[in-house]
């Protein structure tokens, strides 16, 4: 009897996943089955800081979402700043479920932006980085204006924030008449670097990306365009794609010489991690404050 006989293992789609383990490791909702729960909490924490400390808000692009929360210390004057690009499955979230980590940068004199853009249920993920980079371009042109220095302009994203961030990394500035060099470092937390596989998973149904798109999306792929030091990092308990995607990206970095550090938040799920960085004294906020020499 051939390996197609009964009992045969399902056939391999990707390394050694069946299709089935393959969705399963693209599923947060499998690996944190608190999901919601954790994801509320951030937008509830949010909330609380908004109303102890309300943020400037401006319009860094042309459509109706493109906003940005500017969260500046009093007299802030040629501070450093972090723009975060939230996560949530390119679906979920907005600028305003972002709001909770501020109080660590301000906290160090430093200035913290939380940028809206599109999701997938009204443009294409191509026009979501668009719309992130311009978010990042206008913070540069514009730091002076809520007290940030733009020769400090540094980056952070969670999720498929973090696959956007680094999209952002891998950005051409000079074309834009920026210094190639003008984002100074990131923080990269539990992303997808590289598509291949993700659109392998049953998060295709929602990405419909062509793979000229999928190649041009996937940071892993253009590497030499990063120009800064990057700081990965992982959750222990995250699903294993995740967590081979952040060590896989933090190999190729270091290879090049462009790692900063690599960090595992442990007896944390993908969204637990993220509660982290609102703790002043954690593991996650000590490497955000040397990347960024706080």
């Amino acid at each position: 009897m051939g390996l197609s006989g009964r009992g045969a293992a399902p056939p391999a789609v990707f390394l050694h996943y069946s299709q089935e383990q393959l969705d399963r490791a693209y599923d947060q909702s499998a690996w944190a089955p608190q999901m919601a729960a954790l994801e509320a909490h951030g937008g509830v924490a949010s909330v609380a800081v908004r109303r102890l400390m309300p943020p400037r808000t401006e319009r860094y692009g042309p459509s109706d979402v493109e906003l940005v929360d500017i969260f500046a210390p009093p007299s802030a004057h040629a501070a450093p700043v972090l723009v975060f690009i939230h996560g949530g499955a390119w679906m979920r979230n907005t600028r305003r479920d972002a709001s909770y980590p501020a109080p660590t940068l301000v906290g160090r004199d430093a200035v913290y932006l939380a940028p809206d853009f599109a999701s997938l249920q009204t443009v294409r993920l191509p026009e979501m980085v668009a719309q992130c980079r311009r978010a990042l371009e206008w913070t540069v042109r514009h730091a002076a204006s809520f007290g940030g220095d733009s020769g400090r302009v540094f980056l952070a994203g969670h999720s498929a924030g973090a696959h956007l961030a680094a999209c952002v990394l891998i950005t051409d500035w000079a074309a834009r008449g920026l210094p190639a060099d003008v984002i100074k470092g990131a923080l990269l937390m539990s992303g997808m670097y590289d598509l291949h596989p993700v659109l392998l998973s049953s998060r295709r149904l929602f990405l419909h990306l062509s793979a000229d798109e999928a190649a041009a999306l996937s940071p892993i792929r253009h590497l030499h365009r990063i120009a800064c030091p990057i700081a990965v990092v992982s959750a222990d308990e995250d699903s294993p794609e995740f967590k081979r995607q952040s060590t896989v990206f933090a190999d190729a970095l270091e290879g090049m010489g462009r790692l900063a550090s690599r960090t595992v938040v442990f007896n944390a799920n993908h969204f637990e991690e993220l509660e982290h960085l609102a703790q002043e004294d954690s593991d996650l906020s000590r490497v955000l404050f040397s990347l960024m020499d706080l």
